[in-house]
């Protein structure tokens, strides 16, 4: 076949493409309107290529001609390239996935997180948008940034644990050096080293067993005088399960579960907690005992 700005791709070719080099390659060919970007837009015609792509090539040729359409006539196509060169990899409830940054360094992105790159800027720029939470390897080179949305965490090449999910946010630091920023504050920590945002405030502690923060890569979920709440929320996301606690979800633990197995997580949860439990299918039932 012959794309609309005149090259030669085969059907094969063409089938391989990413949804985006799809709607770029389609594209290239049409005039261009006047206007800026809505971002959110664009995100929802990839969303849809991803999701219904047709069976037949003709189809599928037919369909992103379509969709590249619409990216011009509501974007402009000199704003469509940057846009569609971001790059984004999410994580199901009870999935965990390891990616490979084109610098090499290496994410190991927890259970119902999100992770934001621009691959076509990422050798010029090393940078990163996290929602959930991450262990990263990096290496080493110029500065590294990860972007959340509670503060900034700015690194040149170690190994640190990222935690960012609604109003809690901490960064732990295994190898190298860190630098977080939140709210106008800043810290700055080394192998053992913690950060912390509480009620505003950026602190910063130590611990003697700061790997801990990143055993949930081995399947091993370790929690600290931890809200319950917060513990059975993590449980959910593992297991892909609802857990409805009546009980007092203030109550603090310090435990350790494993992702393997549902029944010896909540044993070992609720035992000493002296709580007790109903499974029904995908959904627990967790009450303080009489």
């Amino acid at each position: 076949m012959i794309a609309k700005n005149g090259n030669k791709i085969s059907h094969d070719e063409f089938k391989k493409m990413t949804s985006e080099d799809k709607i770029l390659n389609v594209a290239s060919g049409f005039d261009t309107p006047k206007g800026r970007p809505q971002q959110n837009i664009l995100n929802e015609i990839i969303n849809e290529a991803d999701e219904k792509v047709p069976t037949r090539t003709i189809g599928l040729i037919r369909y992103f001609q379509i969709a590249a359409a619409i990216a011009i006539l509501l974007l402009g196509i000199r704003v469509v390239p940057g846009i569609l060169s971001a790059q984004q990899i999410k994580t199901a409830n009870a999935e965990q996935q390891e990616i490979s940054l084109p610098d090499g360094s290496e994410v190991f992105l927890n259970a119902d997180s999100k992770l934001k790159w621009n691959r076509r800027k990422f050798a010029e720029e090393r940078n990163l948008t996290l929602s959930g939470e991450a262990f990263i390897d990096v290496v080493k080179g110029d500065d590294f940034v990860i972007e959340t949305k509670l503060g900034r965490v700015e690194i040149l090449g170690t190994q640190l644990n990222v935690y960012s999910r609604n109003n809690v946010f901490w960064v732990s630091c295994l190898r190298g050096k860190v630098l977080v920023k939140s709210n106008s504050q800043q810290q700055i920590i080394t192998p053992g080293e913690m950060v912390q945002l509480n009620d505003g405030i950026l602190m910063k502690s130590t611990s003697e067993k700061i790997e801990n923060t990143a055993s949930w890569k081995e399947g091993i979920f370790h929690f600290e005088e931890t809200k319950l709440s917060t513990i059975f929320a993590e449980l959910e996301r593992q297991f892909d399960i609802s857990v409805s606690f009546k009980g007092n979800g203030e109550r603090k633990a310090t435990i350790d579960f494993s992702n393997k197995n549902l029944k010896e997580a909540l044993d070992v949860v609720c035992i000493p907690m002296e709580l007790k439990y109903e499974v029904e299918n995908q959904k627990i039932i967790i009450s303080e005992k009489n």
